[in-house]
């Protein structure tokens, strides 16, 4: 479904005119192939993969990197090779030099209920958040045609840290499924006085637990290539948990209380930031040299000095002059704070606001 979907919306949105596909399943290649999600079956992914502009690598997150060593081990080579899994940290630490100079991890945040190519749709990506991950090794050059390809499609590109990508994603999607998954076991064996739980579940019961048993291949291996980051977060949870318990037993009014308060003042929060306007977006433009790293390293720096980027786009000018990477930040202090931290390490940047027409 989703690298379906890509193919889709490369065609009708990206202007990509041939889209050349491969899957171990032949059945799905074939209703790919009926279907017009691809123009044109391939007999192995290096097949697929050989004069490409762009590969995409849409497969179970621990297939991935075997795929796209074969890619990039393809004659002629693919300019550029990417992925949609959901997990980045160990598919990209796990690649030889030679594919990691092609690669640029992809993770798009969409999807849908449904598996398989029969319910691909172009529009899957629209206004949906596209994470991008640099192995510093790819040229800029090669991110900025990657990230023109997502924009096409309708997504936010945003860059972040392999890590940081793992980390966040164990909070706010791997472990949801856990917690689902673990919760409708519970109730699906709880008894009371001789009546089911599930007999009386209501919305709120449906709501939380509506990825529960999702796609269990999948979601098996997802779990296990996360399972560091994904293990840290539900011991965390696990503690916010019984310290809940805690409050219960003791009849802890207060404890209680300040439990649910501080819970919606961040889904206050969380909903404010889903709809981040303009006129709090400062500009930073940041000139970076056409070298392997130089995104990276920018990366970093804002994000060891705590300094979050919105969005971002890059503009590539040539080899010796390299380009402008434009990060959007909220605030003028901290955008200023951005540009004096990356002067000084020698990335000239200066900063505007957004509604300022001069730039």
């Amino acid at each position: 479904m989703m690298g379906g979907s890509l193919a889709l919306a490369a065609q009708s949105r990206a202007e990509v005119d041939e889209v050349v596909g491969f899957d171990t399943d032949t059945a799905a290649l074939e209703e790919a192939l009926d279907a017009g999600v691809i123009t044109e079956a391939a007999a192995s992914a290096g097949e697929a993969a050989a004069y490409a502009d762009l590969v995409v690598v849409s497969t179970p997150v621990r297939s991935i990197p075997a795929v796209v060593e074969e890619c990039a081990a393809a004659e002629p080579k693919p300019r550029l090779i990417t992925d949609t899994g959901s997990t980045k940290s160990v598919i990209m630490s796990s690649l030889s030099p030679e594919a990691r100079s092609l690669f640029i991890g992809g993770h798009p945040m969409c999807g849908a209920a449904d598996a398989g190519v029969r319910y691909a749709r172009a529009d899957l990506f629209e206004r949906a958040a596209y994470f991008l991950c640099t192995t510093g090794a790819a040229f800029p050059r090669l991110y900025e045609m990657l990230q023109r390809f997502v924009l096409d499609l309708g997504a936010k590109p945003t860059l972040i840290d392999p890590v940081a990508h793992d980390q966040i994603m164990a909070v706010i999607s791997h472990m949801p499924h856990v917690l689902a998954n673990v919760l409708m076991e519970h109730a699906g064996g709880f008894n009371a006085a001789g009546k089911r739980a599930l007999q009386w579940v209501g919305s709120s019961f449906t709501d939380l637990t509506r990825v529960a048993g999702a796609n269990p291949p999948m979601w098996r291996d997802i779990f296990l290539e996360n399972r560091e980051a994904l293990a840290d977060s539900l011991e965390a949870i696990a503690a916010s948990l019984q310290e809940f318990s805690g409050c219960l037993r003791a009849a802890d009014e207060t404890g209680i209380g300040e439990a649910i308060d501080a819970a919606a003042r961040y889904r206050e929060e969380m909903l404010e930031l889903a709809d981040i306007t303009p006129e709090t977006l400062h500009k930073v433009t940041v000139r970076v040299p056409d070298v392997p790293g130089s995104i990276s390293r920018v990366m970093s720096a804002l994000g060891e000095a705590k300094i979050n980027v919105e969005d971002l786009t890059l503009h590539h000018m040539s080899r010796s002059v390299g380009g402008d990477l434009v990060l959007f930040v909220a605030g003028r202090d901290v955008a200023e704070g951005a540009a004096v931290l990356l002067n000084g390490l020698g990335y000239p940047s200066r900063v505007s606001f957004m509604g300022d027409d001069s730039e």
